[in-house]
């Protein structure tokens, strides 16, 4: 396959949300969605970083991941409300669920995982 020289990039990537059995205790429910992600250009990607870097309490960290995870999802897919039906991707809705612990963390290292080029973990 030939590399295709673009403008931006968009792709789909498998997040693996891991939280708390709701009827289990001290059990891990693990539970998968798609996420379409379009990562930023370098320049912006880095300072992004750079501003990271200088925060210093918990609350700031997690705001500024929300914000930039806000930036780079573009779409989802498998992610339903209690009855299954699907949830229409919204900023707002992303946002919601990015203010989930559990949920920022899978689709923030998710989206790491493929930046760096690793496969994405299926299965065992």
């Amino acid at each position: 396959m030939k590399f295709v020289l673009a403008e931006t990039y968009s792709y789909w990537w498998p997040v693996t949300v891991r939280a708390p059995h709701p009827e289990e205790p001290g059990k891990i429910l693990e539970r998968t969605l798609k996420m379409q992600f379009e990562p930023q250009p370098r320049e912006d990607a880095i300072a992004a970083q750079e501003a990271y870097e200088k925060l210093t309490t918990q609350r700031e960290r997690e705001a500024h991941e929300v914000k930039q995870l806000v930036v780079v999802c573009k779409n989802w897919d498998d992610v339903v409300d209690k009855d299954g039906g699907a949830i229409a991707f919204t900023p707002e809705t992303l946002t919601q669920a990015l203010n989930i612990g559990w949920f920022r963390q899978g689709v923030y290292q998710a989206y790491s995982e493929s930046l760096r080029g690793d496969e994405a973990r299926l299965g065992n």
